[in-house]
């Protein structure tokens, strides 16, 4: 297991280094900054190709709604490939805080006898999987009839896409573990906790530790939210609309049942952009609930027969657990967490419900009005 852990994290490495989804390296390695400015500027070059097939179809998107959207699409996600490329250069100090305050955070957690990594490549595997299973079966149906006549070309910023959410789910699991770790410190120290007994000098320090720790820990949220939440905002949008546009085709070839090969194309780009975004989510709102937990268990620490100053430094704590929550948000503008998640499903499938009743009342009139 270990060396499936080991493969998957220098497999990923490799993969975003070549998409450009990393900071630039320092200048003192000039040979490794030369080639990745030539990666930048090689995937410079493919947008603005993109961008002149996305004009060139602006022409022809007046014909019908589905090609408005489609065409809005492509260069939508155009637009995003650049942004995303571009946030990797600005956002290379923040980077290099979060990884500063992840490195203390390790330590803090070392202290408290907390070591190891959680194992990623059970969760990452399979979502890579799901999204290569996915296009080879849209590939398959797109060679065999053009259902979209840009897919074979918009395939690189696809997966410039899908590894930028892999990067954040690792990132967020990383997180996660971190503050899984510290929730079983607190849990360790609590379970040996006497309430008639006073406080020793030890349960004390590690009582500060804990705090500390959770700080570092809160920030590295904040500082994550900070490095990567205007790229999540963006991509939460394209891809929540790329969802639900794909989502009304497939009712609609379920609806007409003439073409397909149609339907399944569009089903199979749901999922593929579905399956990443409650992925994120998923694990968002795993780090929420750790939080949760670890302000439940500071209550237990309390010690009647403690000093005021022992008793005090719970209280800071428990405050501290209140103020600073482990929320990812995407600047702010929305958290990452299952409830949203479940609220966004309920309302795509409302609006697809009102459309698909639209659509048979429409069909239902046209005999009637002949």
């Amino acid at each position: 297991m270990k060396s499936l852990e080991c493969f998957t994290r220098r497999f990923l490495n490799i993969i975003l280094w070549l998409l450009c989804l990393i900071p630039l390296p320092p200048n003192t390695q000039s040979r490794w900054l030369f080639i990745s400015l030539v990666l930048r500027l090689c995937w410079i070059s493919y947008f603005v190709y993109l961008l002149k097939v996305a004009i060139g179809f602006s022409s022809m998107a007046v014909e019908s709604v589905g090609n408005v959207v489609g065409t809005a699409l492509f260069l939508g996600n155009t637009v995003m490939g650049l942004f995303l490329l571009l946030e990797s250069v600005l956002k290379q100090r923040t980077h290099s805080q979060l990884e500063d305050l992840r490195f203390q955070s390790e330590l803090q957690l070392q202290r408290l006898g907390m070591f190891g990594k959680r194992r990623q490549a059970v969760y990452l595997l399979p979502l890579i999987g799901v999204q290569f299973t996915c296009d080879l079966i849209r590939f398959f149906i797109n060679n065999e009839e053009m259902v979209s006549p840009v897919f074979i070309i918009s395939l690189p910023l696809m997966w410039l896409f899908r590894f930028r959410y892999v990067q954040l789910v690792q990132h967020v699991m990383d997180l996660n573990q971190r503050s899984l770790q510290l929730r079983r410190s607190l849990l360790s120290l609590a379970s040996g906790n006497d309430l008639w007994q006073p406080y020793g000098v030890h349960e004390c320090r590690q009582l500060q530790t804990l705090r500390s720790t959770y700080e570092r820990i809160f920030e590295c949220y904040e500082m994550f939210s900070d490095c990567y939440g205007w790229g999540m905002l963006g991509l939460h949008l394209l891809s929540s609309f790329q969802f639900v546009t794909n989502a009304y085709w497939t009712l609609m070839g379920l609806y007409y049942a003439q073409d397909v090969r149609g339907m399944i194309f569009n089903g199979a780009t749901g999922i593929d952009f579905g399956t990443p975004i409650a992925t994120l989510f998923w694990h968002g709102d795993s780090g929420s609930e750790n939080g949760r937990q670890i302000g439940c268990l500071i209550s237990k620490l309390v010690k009647p027969q403690g000093s005021k100053r022992y008793n005090d430094l719970v209280s800071e704590f428990s405050l501290q657990t209140l103020h600073q929550r482990f929320v990812v948000t995407a600047k702010d503008f929305f958290s990452l967490n299952l409830h949203l998640l479940s609220s966004m499903f309920a309302a795509v499938v409302t609006y697809l419900v009102i459309l698909i009743q639209f659509m048979f009342a429409e069909r239902s009139s046209r005999p009637s009005a002949g």
